[in-house]
């Protein structure tokens, strides 16, 4: 038989009152929500679940893969192609997670470890900052085709959204940057909006783009990726974009509509447009995939583009 229960309870007591007052302020302390990253993983986790690397009784050694997985930086043709020297581990990182330091302790590679041939390296300048379409630029390979929409309202609020889906067959260059043309057929370009854009409207978006980016992101790519080892920069493609208007063919459409989707307003949204008013524009990439591409059936590309958009 079940134990009869009293109800309704009996009011709470002083101490039990503090007591639960004073547990709930010690969990929601802000060292309980600080996250680190791991230095042999590099997978945040909490730090208050984490050790100091340096404290850790590990093998160093096992962190040292017999297969280089790492490479130094080459800043010339000259520089040799070595790995770096050392056990694998996130810069700048002095713990260890729970997970990773169990794995060690036994003497086992740690299967998330960067020297599991998880190792990328640290992004470098030239390749940090690229707009979407610099970022396209420097791509070997084209999976998808992309329309990038940029909706400015009536009171010059700007956003804009990418939707993507695959190519049919993926595009492999030898060259890059690619023909100027080549473009159009990968990449598109809505501006909606009261006034023919300008300048000042182009750069807020991700469409423009920097020769000299460009130029050296592709230039520090061939010296320390393996696969752009064999690409052939070519600077007359490169001069041939421009860098005050977008590459590709700006399709404008006069509106001085609210660049609200009132399918996907809240209730409680009382804003009457969405957007900045200045600076770099914020844009959301939608990728369609599988189910929604299956339920489209078989239609062409710029059909799909279209009923996405």
């Amino acid at each position: 038989m079940t134990k009869a229960i009293n109800f309704p309870p009996s009011p709470l007591d002083e101490n039990l009152t503090d007591a639960t007052v004073r547990g709930f302020a010690e969990d929601i302390q802000i060292c309980n929500f600080i996250e680190s990253a791991c230095a042999v993983c590099g997978l945040l986790s909490y730090k208050s679940e984490m050790s100091r690397l340096a404290d850790a009784n590990i093998d160093s050694t096992l962190l040292i893969p017999d297969t280089p997985v790492t490479r130094a930086e080459r800043q010339t043709v000259t520089d040799p192609i070595k790995p770096l020297s050392g056990p694998v581990l996130l810069p700048q990182c002095d713990d260890v997670c729970k997970t990773c330091l169990e794995e060690l302790s036994e003497g086992k590679m740690p299967p998330d470890g960067l020297a599991n041939g998880l190792w990328i390296g640290e992004v470098p300048p030239v390749l940090q900052n690229l707009s979407w379409t610099e970022k396209m630029l420097i791509s070997r390979v084209k999976h998808n085709i992309c329309t990038v929409k940029v909706h400015v309202s009536g009171m010059s609020k700007m956003k804009a959204n990418v939707v993507s889906h695959s190519l049919p067959m993926p595009k492999i260059y030898h060259a890059l940057p690619p023909p100027r043309d080549d473009l159009d057929e990968v990449l598109a370009f809505m501006y909606i909006g009261p006034n023919v854009p300008t300048y000042k409207e182009f750069k807020r978006t991700p469409m423009l783009v920097r020769r000299n980016k460009v130029k050296e992101a592709l230039e520090w790519l061939k010296l320390n990726h393996e696969d752009y080892a064999d690409l052939d920069i070519s600077y007359e493609n490169l001069d041939a974009y421009p860098e005050d208007e977008p590459p590709v063919v700006v399709n404008y459409t006069m509106s001085m509509a609210t660049n609200k989707d009132s399918e996907s307003t809240a209730v409680n949204d009382t804003e009457e447009d969405e957007g900045v008013e200045d600076g770099d524009c914020p844009f959301v990439v939608h990728g369609l995939t599988g189910t929604y591409l299956e339920h489209l059936g078989k239609v062409r590309p710029y059909e799909i583009t279209a009923r996405a958009v």
